[in-house]
């Protein structure tokens, strides 16, 4: 009897952490989605003041968020938000531009 009470305490266990990881997946997937929207609508406004017609830099910047959504997690966004004018965040976005040409 032990072992089967044991038995199910550990399925539950298992199915409990498959439920986090779903979550984490599913927080992973807005936060990512939301940044994107953000980074594209703020990076359009500010290369449109830098000269660039509307079209081209919606595209560009949707070429950049994707890469950058794309290769790092919410965590690494965020700190890269965080410090937009450190060196290694200035590195990632020359990286992203870099790729979208």
């Amino acid at each position: 009897m032990k072992t089967g009470a044991l038995m199910v305490c550990c399925m539950a266990a298992l199915l409990m952490l498959a439920g986090c990881g779903k979550s984490k997946e599913a927080y992973e997937k807005s936060f990512k989605d939301s940044f994107k929207t953000s980074f594209v609508k703020s990076c359009t406004e500010s290369a449109m003041k830098g000269g660039l017609k509307e079209d081209q830099a919606k595209a560009k910047c949707d070429c950049v968020g994707t890469y950058l959504v794309g290769k790092y997690s919410s965590l690494e966004l965020t700190k890269m938000s965080a410090s937009m004018e450190s060196d290694s965040s200035k590195k990632i976005f020359d990286e992203a531009i870099n790729s979208c040409k």
